[in-house]
């Protein structure tokens, strides 16, 4: 089990409580109490499953009055989808905010960032076999009569859990395209029953635009679409924005739309100016960005969020910041759509 000292929890969470008054709040029980890890000088640490708490009481994320569902896509591979889905989630995840992760991408990337798939502890291919046959995923709701409640896999956070990804998406995929109001599955089926258990609802999606992923676009209240600051992005940016808008509208959908540039390298030229055309030109763009950094690549392999991985660093800074912005737009979502309803017949 991770465990965190006291200076390194503040530094994940960004925040500059006093330590006297963390250490009344502990001894008053509104958060948990230290244990000892042994040395020459004993050090009062914290297990992770502990961390939400602090992050209730010290964080930067206020718990939403309502359920969030957010989907995580873009038509493009390679744009730091996965770990925007992942730090999101942890995240908010971290500040007791209930979370479950669904994953729609056949290439587990979100899965296995949340530990789920640990091939490396897997001795030989008979232990993959059964490791595959005892996963359940969304498939499992058509095939073994199984209700949603069944496939949530639970993960070290107690916040945190997970639908995983299996290969069966491909046949569901196919299913799905055959029902009637096929767009609407997922939100009916899945999100539906689960919206009540859980605040925030993560869907990360593949970059190919399939019928799961339309339902992830019908069920969501914010899309997410990581945008480079490479050249490619940029010449495909607007085909994949006028397809989005068309979809929204054709479906009559309300989501809000937030763009993230992605892979932004301070130091190049053309990325600092395609990331200020993307600023100028681009409604709802985050002003935050996220990197390319070896933090963020080390902090995927151990299948945590930056914040948490190395806290102080500049790749850290820019997740809160980034998931804070993100916070803040579904918060004034919220009030909007709630005064729309006020002002309205």
């Amino acid at each position: 089990m991770r465990t965190y000292k006291l200076k390194q929890i503040l530094e994940l969470f960004g925040s500059t409580a006093e330590r006297d008054g963390i250490l009344r709040a502990e001894k008053d029980g509104s958060l948990p109490k230290a244990s000892r890890q042994a040395g020459s000088i004993p050090t009062r640490v914290w297990d992770a499953e502990q961390l939400p708490q602090f992050g209730e009481k010290y964080g930067f994320l206020p718990k939403m009055h309502r359920p969030f569902v957010l989907t995580v896509f873009t038509s493009k591979g390679g744009v730091l989808k996965t770990t925007i889905a992942l730090n999101i989630a942890r995240m908010a995840a971290l500040h007791n905010i209930r979370t479950l992760v669904i994953g729609l991408d056949l290439q587990c990337d979100i899965t296995s960032a949340l530990g789920f798939y640990r091939w490396d502890e897997v001795e030989d291919l008979q232990g993959v076999i059964k490791e595959l046959e005892r996963t359940r995923g969304l498939y499992s709701l058509i095939h073994d009569g199984v209700s949603a409640s069944d496939l949530i896999q639970k993960t070290e956070l107690p916040t945190l859990d997970l639908i995983p990804e299996t290969a069966e998406l491909a046949t569901l995929d196919r299913w799905v395209s055959t029902q009637p109001k096929r767009e609407y599955w997922l939100r009916e089926k899945v999100i539906g029953s689960l919206r009540g258990r859980y605040d925030l609802i993560v869907l990360d999606c593949s970059p190919n635009w399939s019928q799961l992923i339309s339902n992830a676009i019908v069920a969501c209240d914010v899309l997410v679409s990581p945008i480079e600051c490479h050249i490619n992005q940029f010449r495909n940016l607007n085909v994949f924005r006028e397809l989005a808008r068309e979809f929204k509208q054709a479906m009559n959908l309300d989501y809000q739309h937030v763009f993230v540039p992605t892979r932004f390298i301070s130091s190049r030229k053309l990325s600092g100016e395609i990331r200020s055309w993307y600023l100028a030109n681009v409604e709802d763009v985050t002003f935050a960005v996220v990197r390319e950094s070896v933090q963020g690549e080390e902090a995927m392999a151990m299948r945590l969020s930056i914040p948490e991985y190395a806290p102080t660093s500049p790749g850290a800074a820019e997740i809160r910041a980034l998931v804070g912005e993100i916070w803040s737009r579904m918060g004034k979502s919220a009030d909007l759509r709630e005064q729309g309803r006020k002002d309205g017949p």
